[in-house]
């Protein structure tokens, strides 16, 4: 019998109730024989091996992956969850491990006896969990180092990176390869570099569980983390970006305040040979979102702030620009700079900047006349309206905060 449904089965028998164990995404670990008060959900998800529907949106929307302590979960009286459970949170000092589900039908209450039974059981699932976390972790290093050997390496190391990971059975259908990367993910004081690594190893293997097995790999390298996606053809581009968003919600469920600043960008499909293409202009495209502040990025989807990323280095200095951009330009109040900023994306539309910034087009007008007679340029002039696209795009570079050209 699996360890964890042992420890299940002995509480069990001293409770008289029900247990059952999920991991972090409600799959099931293990669970006990019934007393009579086994629930339809309870029921259900033992033979599909999984929580599913609007319990599971009900289950994690009250945090269940942050929850430290013992709670009790009323019955929400749909798909068939009629009885109250008593959850038992499993974590280990990287992150949550799953939860113990133990069935309390009607009014029942735990005596204290009984929920010492319970957080000790907890603690002895707890150890074998994170036992099991240290014997299969989420990635092997060899097959990271190979990895990023293949992505990153001299070019003379690449193709026996390439053979070895052939010879490990990975991407042997694939025709050609994706890259994702993880970028803005530097680590906080509350989490060092090595927990944080572990929580983007965890993140990236579970947003790719659903595909075969050695189709990915993945690595955490020491400013960044990647995913290479093998494929034969014919995958929507919007099931990568999917793909970069379930990184971000798996982290989210461990460490919220690290998933909120990563940032993914995702490369476009290449001959599996020419992976290291796709990793590169992956890399690009995550630059551009942290830029932009957007969550994710693809390559094809973002022409300017990729152009921009290979046109400029990532400093400018700052006694190089023109007085004009720093003395006078710069000096216009911030209301006048983004609405001038809205204009030029817009193809220099009142109507289109007024909708955006939810303005009266009589005060776009007045902003933009405003913003002429003080700099001296032309909002009408192309190479005028290309200084300032340029600057309004790049200022940050020059230690000015990131702009941004929507409504503040």
């Amino acid at each position: 019998m699996d360890a964890i449904t042992d420890l299940a089965e002995r509480l069990a028998q001293k409770l008289r109730r029900s247990v059952a164990v999920d991991d972090t995404d409600l799959r099931l670990l293990g669970s006990s024989t019934h007393f009579g008060d086994a629930d339809p959900l309870r029921l259900v998800s033992l033979a599909n091996r999984r929580i599913e529907g609007p319990v599971r949106e009900a289950t994690f929307a009250a945090g269940f992956p942050h929850w430290h302590a013992p709670r009790r979960g009323k019955a929400l009286g749909v798909d068939g969850h009629e009885h109250d459970r008593m959850a038992f949170p499993l974590r280990s000092r990287y992150g949550p491990l799953g939860v113990m589900w133990v069935i309390l039908p009607g009014e029942d209450e735990l005596s204290e006896e009984e929920t010492r039974l319970c957080l000790d059981t907890a603690r002895d699932m707890e150890r074998v969990l994170a036992r099991r976390q240290r014997d299969e972790p989420d990635s092997d290093p060899e097959v990271e180092g190979l990895l990023l050997t293949l992505l990153s390496g001299e070019e003379r190391d690449r193709a026996g990176a390439a053979r070895d990971l052939s010879g490990l059975g990975y991407f042997e259908d694939a025709t050609e390869a994706t890259a994702l990367v993880v970028a803005g993910a530097e680590p906080r004081p509350a989490r060092g570099a090595d927990e944080r690594a572990d929580v983007l190893r965890g993140a990236l293997r579970q947003a790719v569980r659903s595909r075969r097995d050695r189709s990915t790999a993945f690595a955490v390298a020491e400013d960044h983390a990647l995913l290479l996606i093998g494929g034969r053809g014919g995958t929507a581009r919007s099931e990568y970006a999917k793909t970069a968003e379930r990184v971000i919600t798996e982290a989210a469920r461990t460490d919220t305040g690290l998933a909120e600043r990563l940032r993914l960008g995702v490369g476009p499909a290449v001959p599996l040979a020419d992976a290291p293409r796709s990793y590169e202009r992956a890399r690009a495209a995550a630059r551009a979102a942290v830029r932009a502040e957007r969550p994710v990025a693809l390559w094809e989807d973002h022409p300017r702030e990729i152009l921009l990323e290979a046109a400029l280095r990532p400093e400018i200095d700052a006694a190089l620009i023109p007085d004009l951009i720093t003395e006078t330009v710069q000096s216009q109040p911030e209301e006048s700079l983004r609405t001038v900023a809205c204009f030029l994306d817009r193809a220099g539309s009142v109507a289109r900047t007024a909708q955006a910034l939810h303005l009266h087009r009589t005060t776009v007008y007045y902003r933009l006349r405003l913003f002429e007679k003080e700099t001296g340029l032309s909002l009408d002039d192309g190479g005028d309206r290309f200084l300032l696209q340029l600057w309004l795009a790049a200022r940050d570079r020059a230690g000015y905060p990131p702009f941004r050209a929507g409504p503040p």
